[in-house]
């Protein structure tokens, strides 16, 4: 069974941190970290078109930038009933 979608909730939860962090910008995408029920994934872009990854803890009530997305580095949908 794939890891469950997340939620409308945890959505707006994972916006207030960011915004409380004074980040500003277009969520794209959001994914629970494998194995965990409060860690997430936001690809987050900028006015410019910059794509960041970032690690969204509601556990913690943290997040924490990761990397920006390039040709080197992608964000992947992973699909676990896949192969």
């Amino acid at each position: 069974m794939a890891d469950k979608d997340v939620t409308q909730v945890e959505m707006m939860k994972i916006i207030a941190l960011f915004r409380k962090e004074g980040y500003k910008g277009e969520y794209e995408d959001f994914q629970r970290v494998s194995g965990t029920d409060r860690e997430f994934f936001v690809v987050m872009s900028n006015e410019q078109g910059i794509k960041a990854l970032f690690r969204a803890s509601l556990m913690l009530n943290a997040m924490q930038f990761q990397y920006v997305l390039d040709d080197k580095h992608t964000f992947v949908q992973e699909d676990a009933d896949a192969g």
